[in-house]
C-alpha cells in the first residue's frame, strides 16, 4: 500500500513537471534585452534619419527568434528602468515596454531598447508593441507598433 502511494505521488510529480516544462517551452518569451545610454538623435546608435521614435523588426521566419529595436524612446534623463514583458492571446503576441514614472526630471534623453522574442506562434500572428508610462501615478499604455506576419 505504501509503495503504491509513493509510486502514485512520484507519477503525479513527474506529470506536473512535464506539463510545466511543456507550457514554458511553448510560450513566447523575451531575451537579450539591451537598453542604450542616453544619446542624441544624430548618434550612430539612433540609426540613419530616425529623429523620432521608431520600431525596427527583423525576423528570418518560422522557427527563428525575432529581433526588435525601439529607437529614440524619449524618456526622463537618468538611468532608464525599462522592463519588457510578453503575453499571447490567440494569434496575438503583445509586448509591453514598461518605462516607469515619467515627468520627474526637467530633461529628456533618447534611448534605444532592443530585445529578442523567442517561441513565436505559427503564422499568421499579429505582433503588438506597447509602451507603458506612469505619469503622476497613473499608468498610460500606448500602442507604438502593430503588424501581422
Amino acid at each position: 500500500m505504501r509503495k503504491t502511494r509513493i509510486m502514485a505521488a512520484a507519477t503525479i510529480i513527474i506529470v506536473l513537471l512535464w506539463a510545466c516544462e511543456k507550457n514554458e517551452s511553448g510560450a513566447p518569451f523575451i531575451s537579450d534585452i539591451n537598453t542604450s545610454d542616453c544619446h542624441t538623435s544624430t548618434d550612430k546608435l539612433a540609426a540613419k534619419d530616425m529623429s523620432t521614435d521608431s520600431i525596427v523588426v527583423l525576423w528570418p521566419g518560422i522557427g527563428n527568434p525575432m529581433q526588435v529595436t525601439h529607437y529614440n524612446m524619449g524618456l526622463d534623463c537618468g538611468e532608464p528602468n525599462i522592463t519588457t514583458s510578453v503575453e499571447t492571446n490567440g494569434n496575438t503576441v503583445t509586448v509591453v515596454e514598461h518605462v516607469g514614472e515619467q515627468g520627474l526630471t526637467d530633461c529628456i534623453c533618447l534611448y534605444d531598447n532592443s530585445f529578442q522574442i523567442n517561441n513565436l506562434p505559427p503564422q499568421p500572428f499579429t505582433l503588438i508593441i506597447k509602451v507603458e508610462s506612469i505619469f503622476c501615478g497613473t499608468p498610460e499604455l500606448t500602442t507604438v507598433y502593430e503588424h501581422t506576419f
